[in-house]
């Protein structure tokens, strides 16, 4: 099946272009500068096109970014803007929420597939992201998705579908406990918490030693808890010690709940899961970087090099070639005194790089409040407001640039 699936990026870049065309063609005009105003202005109509002609395209072999801007983009600064399905080494997703008094949600999902040096960001909040990722991560496979994303790749799998009429204690009892659990998994990733919460408690009282199911709590108690909910937190990592504790040789299991601990922290646990995961077997690609990981957090750069070797064995040729790639690199931060200390100053400046990005965007949207709104009625202020924000966007522009370059490791 060769047929295109197409999604949308995000708009808010250029929303924010021609936001600042806008405003700036306004303070041209207002200083007398007609014309200059007038092609500030002409310069909206193509960012509307671009923003209209851009999107994400998927053929279930390779993914696309296409129109203006990304041909410009490769064009002009020879950037890929394609990414194959052998190429691809991981996806993430993360989670935003707004929540309701109710106790539901309403659930963001930001998917993030990396390799090759190349990263494409899509948002659940367009109408085509489930039959995308659906396509998407059943081509990849489950092996490259972090937690999340084997979350939403389940939840696709089963076909999604929710009751929701109301569900009578009957038909709820007469229930098989993997049909609850499903049922629970769909309702939270729908951001309907309650009821969730419902289901998940009458499948732990049908199988209270049930080693996923204590994992699957565990991940809804922890997505649950709203402003650090000390009760929720606890019992999310109560159900996560239980769960691997009762995990037994399950590695596969093993990995989920390894990488849980990883994410809180707890870094002692996660090494346990993952050791006991490559008890059954040591090549396994998720534990051993795992433990690389938790490596580098120690300052065990040989460690984390022997690991990537390790994970190197995987029969997956891009996650293959991202352990090879991860091994020679902390081997020769080992090996090479000069190679530490340039990508030390590499790291420092791309920091500094980082915050002045960060910084200059604040100062951005400051200048424009201020001259926007207090400038109406103090001149001098609205004048020194358009000259801030003009040169805080130089900045910003040119630290986005800059940090292509300070992301790039030194060559090795």
């Amino acid at each position: 099946m060769n047929d295109k699936i197409k999604i949308r990026p995000g708009f808010i870049p250029y929303a924010l272009s021609a936001a600042m065309l806008l405003t700036a063609g306004s303070a041209l005009l207002k200083d007398g500068l007609v014309w200059s105003a007038i092609a500030c202005w002409a310069l909206v109509a193509p960012i509307v096109v671009a923003a209209l002609f851009d999107h994400i395209e998927f053929d279930g072999r390779v993914i696309r970014h296409r129109g203006p801007l990304a041909f410009l983009m490769t064009r002009l600064v020879r950037v890929r803007r394609e990414l194959a399905i052998a190429e691809i080494e991981t996806i993430t997703t993360e989670t935003s929420s707004l929540s309701f008094a109710s106790g539901d949600a309403r659930l963001i999902y930001h998917t993030r597939i990396s390799g090759g040096g190349i990263e494409i960001v899509i948002r659940s909040h367009r109408a085509a992201y489930a039959p995308f990722i659906k396509r998407l991560f059943r081509a990849v496979g489950s092996h490259k998705l972090d937690p999340r994303s084997f979350e939403l790749f389940e939840y696709f799998e089963s076909g999604n579908s929710l009751k929701t009429s109301p569900v009578l204690r009957n038909e709820i009892a007469a229930m098989p406990a993997p049909l609850l659990r499903r049922l629970a998994n769909s309702l939270r990733l729908a951001g309907r918490l309650a009821q969730a919460s419902s289901y998940f408690r009458i499948a732990y009282e049908r199988e209270p030693r049930n080693p996923e199911l204590l994992y699957e709590m565990s991940r809804f108690f922890h997505s649950s808890a709203q402003t650090e909910d000390a009760r929720l937190i606890q019992r999310s990592d109560a159900c996560l010690r239980l769960a691997s504790r009762l995990a037994g040789a399950a590695p596969d299991l093993l990995e989920r709940i390894g990488e849980a601990f990883f994410e809180r922290l707890d870094y002692k646990r996660a090494s346990d899961c993952f050791r006991r995961a490559l008890a059954d077997d040591p090549a396994r690609f998720r534990a051993n970087v795992g433990l690389a990981e938790i490596a580098l957090r120690d300052g065990k750069l040989a460690h984390a090099a022997h690991f990537y070797n390790a994970a190197a064995a995987s029969s997956d040729v891009a996650l293959a070639r991202m352990a090879r790639r991860e091994a020679l690199y902390y081997e020769r931060l080992v090996g090479d005194d000069d190679f530490l200390e340039a990508e030390l100053r590499r790291i420092r400046a791309a920091n500094q790089v980082r915050w002045a990005r960060r910084l200059s965007a604040l100062t951005f949207f400051g200048a424009w409040f201020i001259a926007g709104l207090v400038g109406r009625f103090y001149p001098i202020i609205e004048d020194f407001g358009w000259a801030v924000m003009a040169t805080s966007g130089l900045v910003w522009c040119g630290a986005a640039f800059t940090m292509r370059y300070f992301r790039r490791r030194s060559a090795q």
